[in-house]
């Protein structure tokens, strides 16, 4: 009988939880709100050995994330913890923004999930809409033309 659950005990056993793959990209894009098309921002999260960075599309934008800045956005972003991400609103929101987020993991499944504008926000759904409106400024800034 000792025998027995000190094997399952090593071996993991059948209660053992099956490690997850690592999340390698997060994709975001952030869409509608009043002005529609013209406030819609992309942007996607790469996870390697040298760290994480965001980009965004349609602009230079670019940065490197501070390692435990990373790692927590890794975290969050697993997909186990996808499905409790999302607690939606009581009713709908008038011209409010969409995120529609995919979670690309190292076996190669992509995890989708879509959070609005004042659903229940997670840390991941903060560091989206927070790294969503960086993206917007900058592309704003950047249409600035120089004054003379």
């Amino acid at each position: 009988m000792w025998l027995i659950l000190v094997c399952l005990l090593v071996a993991g056993g059948p209660a053992a939880k099956k490690k997850a793959s690592p999340v390698m990209q997060i994709k975001f894009v952030r869409s509608g709100g009043f002005a529609g098309a013209a406030t819609n921002v992309a942007g996607t999260v790469e996870f390697g050995e040298q760290g994480a960075q965001v980009h965004a599309e349609a602009t230079d934008y670019h940065r490197e994330l501070a390692p435990q800045e990373g790692e927590q956005l890794r975290a969050d972003a697993d997909p186990g913890a996808l499905a409790n991400a999302a607690v939606p609103a009581t009713g709908a929101v008038r011209d409010g923004y969409q995120y529609d987020i995919a979670v690309v993991t190292k076996d190669g499944k992509s995890h989708s999930l879509t959070l609005r504008q004042g659903d229940k926000a997670t840390r991941l759904g903060s560091w989206i809409q927070d790294e969503a409106e960086k993206i917007w400024r900058y592309r704003v800034a950047a249409r600035k033309l120089p004054q003379p």
